[in-house]
């Protein structure tokens, strides 16, 4: 026997042991080498398209992203549980819709002027400072004593809350190529989703250890560190108007905004709020008086939801980006509608964490879809302004969609309420039929 030295060769290596007769190597046994070089090609291409996925979440997306992400654990840690505080301070069914009301009203404020401010100052400072006020008003949501002034307070954490969303949605059309924009907002949508996965998975321990201010202390703090990391922001490197011409000319690039196409999508957001409305007045008060849920549950079931969100929404988003916005928008609706009939309904836990995580990413991919379809329409120059308004006037979807099902609550029950939730997302199919968009969008 003897040991060789080194392969002669790229891939060789001889153990001269058998001196015999040349054994013909065929069957599996010679396709073995092809099937190890298909592993690697397909390896290789997967690698390529993750870089490729890699590189389009530029530092600008990225940081947005995490911005996004670390808001949200706080916000998630909270928002379910909104309602139960509020009724531990001694509000009515009556006060519970004022509360995500007028919270809608001054959000939209909040969303209008900062949009219109944006197309003139830009909106990076918008961010910055809509995060301030949002974390400042919670940190005194933590100290009210009444329903009163937690109503107020709430009220107050709108402006901010309304200024983020509109400007980071500006900020993120700015920094973006127009064929890239379905992805980049689902993208954002879901790191802020893996926020809501992260904040509901503790947000029940945190209430049933500190009481129910616990949470509004935590999205203070999550919303504080948002603000400082709104700080370090790029400036977009180009103007959006000077995405223009060069990559596609298409309604992205025509100054000119396509009314019909707003009008439209303000009317299909109109209706998906109005659904949001109705969800988040009923959704703890059904769970936990009807299905018997506690609050672990509860945030459980958001888990799920934003799961699919994380790992759902992307992928349907960059599918919107690649064949249809329209047609994933008409999708994506359907799982969310779904999910509200499945609490009604009282499947079992599991049927429902099924339903949550489908519902995530079709939210995630509806709101994708819209962002990079009004961002087509709305023309480069105004922009933020039609954004602005867009959205503040979406948000009178929240409030009828909150009063309407507290009305239904009181008259019949709160299964009633959150069946005109699934009711409202459903119609928002709709409009997204009825819109007329340049060929590929």
């Amino acid at each position: 026997m003897r040991v060789p030295g080194p392969p002669s060769g790229p891939g060789t290596f001889v153990l001269p042991i058998y001196r015999g007769p040349r054994i013909p190597v065929t069957g599996a046994v010679a396709a073995e080498p092809e099937a190890k070089a298909g592993m690697w090609e397909t390896a290789a291409a997967m690698l390529t398209r993750l870089r490729s996925q890699g590189a389009a979440i530029g530092p600008a997306l990225g940081l947005l992203a995490l911005i996004a992400f670390i808001a949200q654990v706080g916000i998630a840690v909270m928002l379910p549980l909104l309602p139960l505080f509020a009724t531990e301070l001694g509000a009515e069914p009556f006060i519970l819709g004022l509360l995500t009301s007028v919270f809608a009203v001054t959000n939209g404020i909040g969303q209008f002027g900062a949009g219109v401010l944006a197309d003139r100052y830009g909106s990076r400072r918008f961010i910055s400072g809509g995060m301030a006020v949002y974390a400042s008003m919670n940190a005194l949501i933590a100290t009210a004593a009444t329903a009163a002034w937690l109503l107020a307070w709430r009220a107050l954490s709108g402006f901010g809350g309304g200024a983020v969303i509109v400007s980071e949605r500006v900020y993120l059309a700015d920094v973006t190529p127009p064929h890239r924009r379905a992805f980049a907002n689902g993208v954002l949508s879901a790191a802020a989703s893996a926020g809501m996965v992260a904040g509901p998975a503790f947000g029940g321990a945190i209430a049933a250890i500190g009481g129910l201010r616990a949470p509004f202390v935590v999205v203070a703090l999550t919303s504080a560190v948002a603000f400082v990391a709104s700080l370090a922001l790029p400036r977009p490197a180009v103007d959006a108007r000077q995405h223009t011409t060069t990559i596609e000319h298409d309604a992205a690039v025509d100054d000119r905004p396509d009314r019909y196409a707003i009008v439209t999508l303000l009317l299909a957001n109109l209706a998906m709020l109005a659904g949001y409305g109705a969800f988040i007045t009923t959704y703890a008060p059904l769970a936990t008086d009807r299905l018997g849920w506690t609050t672990v549950e509860i945030g459980i079931a958001f888990s799920f939801f934003g799961a699919g969100s994380i790992f759902l929404g992307p992928l349907m988003a960059h599918l919107a980006d690649r064949t249809s916005r329209r047609a994933v928008a008409m999708v994506g609706p359907l799982p969310v509608a779904a999910f509200g009939a499945a609490l009604v309904l009282g499947l079992p836990m599991w049927a429902v964490y099924l339903v949550a995580a489908l519902a995530g990413g079709g939210l995630t991919a509806f709101n994708a879809s819209w962002y990079a379809l009004l961002a087509d329409v709305s023309g480069t120059r105004s922009r933020g302004r039609v954004f602005g308004i867009v959205s503040a006037v979406s948000n009178a979807g929240i409030v009828i969609g909150a009063m309407s099902a507290t009305a239904l609550w009181e008259s019949i029950n709160v299964a009633a309420g959150m069946t005109a939730a699934s009711v409202a997302i459903l119609l928002a199919l709709i409009p997204i039929a009825l819109l007329r968009l340049p060929s590929g969008r």
